[in-house]
């Protein structure tokens, strides 16, 4: 089905897109131009007392920001299927305006009864929608859910809310061609916002998937708005890559990834694609496009620090309230964990390649990462959209036996970074009933291979790889574009990419020597650091950088060897948010840095390794979730969010991190001289982090107040 022109209107202060696909029609004297709010109902929902319709309708505006107020002043009565006749729009103020025919093309009849009967709260008797079923009248009849609309003239349309896209995350926002079939593609949409500053996402009432249709099954992800990376291909979207180059050189997908429309099968809503590095490459300067910004207060940084193919993807979430996942393809920065410390959000990095599932990068740094505000909500799609290993469909969890946690040894030079670990792995260890091996990588790796440091053998090893992999993956744009642009070449020799590439023409001849060095960093991985085939082994990783970053002219960090295991061990990789830092004052806003650990789950445990983090985290009083925004947690002392969801180990973390290094310096003096039992507060929780031996249990920490 085309999609036609487009149409956006305000409705109080808040501006709305109408879809263009009519669901239905009237022969009321409406004009063709005016655009008028309605709220469908269904004869049950509207079968009761004046009360009852009040509460109803209050239901609709409270749990769904896309019906506003306005919607309520006209209500279109949908007829069961059993009854005959058309459906009837009602004016609150007791006329009846008119009957509407669901269905496209069907007609009116006049009407001239008086209205205002109420209505039995059923609120939950609404129809779901999406369904792959054939497309004829009697089923979008069957589809067409309770919930906001819009008649444009005499025609119904679904309502689209505008949000405008203030973090400069998206590339633009897409809409379906057809509603009731998805899987037939999609249209890009960028409007403006009433400022003209930024450009608005469509993101369609929540009311029309809250419930599935009679005699279907309901979709796991049904009405999950999630937003995917520029890097994957959408039928009817063109891929831009953050590179003018790519964008002029080829059409609009006629294909959609194979994980998008698992995601689309199981329900959720894509809303639209976000911005990539330019051609995905690890570090970029962002030159043809606006990075996206960090709303983390205290990480907001600049171009330099916000790179990578999951960047977009992680600002959307990390600022959106009304965005509830992200996906991403990661790349040699395995930016799960990097985006999930600078941006506060939990991540999860799939252990197998993926794109269309079946495909795989050479160097196996091609998988996709899905980022969420709660271990929840990433276990929920990960469970529902993650294939099987053997091609069988969606990934059995696998509920593996953990005898071992490997504890990353690293320099210590922040006392309180210290604790906070400590609480984290503590955590873990109580659940799991396993004592933590600490274990030093630089070390072991001495006693295997004298010649290379660890982190300059697998860091120059994976790049080289990584850069040799991304030159063959563009060769083919490469060409196109020479062909499409004979004239001149001038765009190619501007892009980021011609430093990875130059190099990869430089080191090309010994790719061979360079994965034979990723093997033997596999096999020496596998046998002295995880001693098995590490299925009943996990690794955490603390929130730090183990050794200075690579600094290669303008383009920043390159990423040390810790970023580079998983992807190198073919492992899922979980980070975890669990506290945040007090920073510097920005204006007269105490900014705050998220602490984020990264757990390296046994291997194909991708859909079950949230669950035993999940159990963790709760039983010790951490929390399980973030906020969007400039803070990842609550403040104990703000009012508005002072309740009992905050627990005393995340007050306690809050007191140590605001504490002074004076205070925390005399408490540590205190600590050694062998201070007297006291009530638990917050000089207790700074005094503890010289016992490296927390027992969470022994301090008691619960999850009251």
């Amino acid at each position: 089905m085309a999609v036609q022109n487009l149409i956006t209107c305000e409705v109080d202060n808040i501006q709305y897109l109408l879809h263009p696909q009519i669901l239905g029609s009237t022969e009321a004297p409406i004009k063709a131009d005016q655009v008028i709010p309605v709220l469908l109902l269904t004869e049950e929902e509207l079968n009761g007392t004046p009360e009852q319709i009040y509460d109803l309708l209050k239901y609709y505006v409270d749990t769904d920001d896309v019906c506003s107020q306005s919607f309520t002043d006209i209500l279109v009565e949908k007829p069961s299927r059993a009854s005959k006749g058309g459906a009837i729009v009602i004016n609150k103020r007791g006329k009846i305006k008119a009957t509407v025919e669901v269905g496209v093309g069907a007609g009116l009849e006049a009407g001239a009864e008086d209205g205002g009967d109420g209505a039995d709260d059923g609120a939950d008797d609404g129809d779901g929608n999406d369904d792959d079923d054939e497309n004829d009248d009697d089923h979008q009849e069957k589809d067409l859910p309770s919930g906001p609309y819009f008649l444009s003239g005499p025609n119904l349309h679904r309502a689209y809310r505008l949000y405008p896209d203030t973090q400069d995350a998206f590339v633009h926002g897409i809409i379906p061609s057809n509603i009731y079939d998805p899987s037939e593609g999609f249209k890009a949409v960028s409007f403006l916002a009433k400022d003209g500053m930024f450009k608005t996402i469509p993101v369609p009432s929540q009311h029309y998937t809250r419930f599935p249709s009679p005699g279907k099954r309901k979709r796991a992800l049904a009405g999950k708005r999630v937003a995917i990376t520029d890097g994957l291909e959408v039928k009817g979207t063109k891929t831009t890559l953050s590179c003018r180059a790519y964008v002029d050189t080829y059409p609009p997908f006629t294909t959609t990834d194979t994980y998008v429309q698992r995601l689309v099968e199981e329900g959720a809503v894509l809303v639209g694609k976000t911005k990539t590095s330019q051609l995905r490459i690890g570090c970029s300067t962002w030159p043809e496009t606006h990075f996206p910004l960090n709303p983390r207060w205290a990480r907001r940084g600049n171009m330099f620090d916000v790179t990578g193919s999951g960047i977009g993807s992680a600002s959307a979430l990390a600022g959106y309230e009304w965005l509830e996942g992200v996906l991403g393809v990661m790349v040699i920065d395995s930016a799960v964990r990097e985006s999930g410390k600078r941006y506060g959000l939990f991540g999860l990095r799939r252990s197998i390649n993926t794109g269309h599932d079946e495909e795989a990068s050479e160097g196996g740094y091609g998988n996709v990462g899905i980022f969420a505000r709660s271990l929840k909500e990433l276990a929920l799609i990960s469970q529902n959209t993650f294939p099987s290993s053997d091609g069988s469909g969606k990934e059995s969890s696998r509920n593996t036996t953990v005898k071992k946690i490997l504890y990353l040894d690293y320099p210590k030079d922040d006392n309180k970074l210290d604790y906070a670990m400590e609480i984290f792995v503590n955590a873990l260890e109580q659940h799991l009933g396993v004592e933590r091996t600490t274990i030093n990588l630089d070390e072991e790796w001495k006693k295997y291979q004298e010649k290379k440091g660890l982190n300059w053998a697998l860091w120059q090893t994976a790049t080289l790889l990584y850069e040799i992999d991304h030159y063959h993956e563009y060769a083919q744009f490469r060409r196109d574009y020479q062909e499409a642009h004979p004239q001149s070449n001038r765009a190619l020799y501007d892009l980021d990419a011609q430093v990875p590439w130059s190099s990869a023409r430089e080191h090309e001849d010994y790719q061979k020597e360079l994965l034979n060095q990723l093997k033997i960093f596999r096999n020496w991985f596998e046998k002295d650091i995880l001693e098995s085939n590490g299925d009943d082994t996990i690794i955490v990783l603390p929130d730090i950088s183990f050794h200075q970053g690579h600094i290669i002219g303008f383009f920043g960090r390159m990423l040390a060897f810790e970023d580079l295991i998983s992807p190198n061990i073919s492992k899922p990789q979980v980070s975890v948010p669990f506290t945040q830092k007090s920073g510097e004052f920005v204006g007269d806003y105490q900014s705050y840095s998220p602490i984020v650990a990264s757990v390296i789950g046994p291997g194909m445990s991708d859909t079950s390794l949230t669950s035993p983090l999940s159990q963790a985290l709760t039983a010790s009083g951490l929390p399980t979730s973030v906020l969007p925004g400039p803070r990842c947690f609550p403040l104990p002392d703000d009012g508005a969010v002072a309740t009992t969801d905050i627990t005393k180990t995340t007050r306690l973390l809050n007191e140590m991190w605001t504490s002074s290094e004076d205070e925390f310096a005399s408490l540590k003096q205190r600590n050694a001289r062998g201070g007297e039992d006291e009530e638990l507060d917050g000089e207790t929780l700074a005094k503890s982090s010289l016992n490296i031996e927390v027992n969470l249990q022994e301090l008691k920490l619960d999850n009251e107040e």
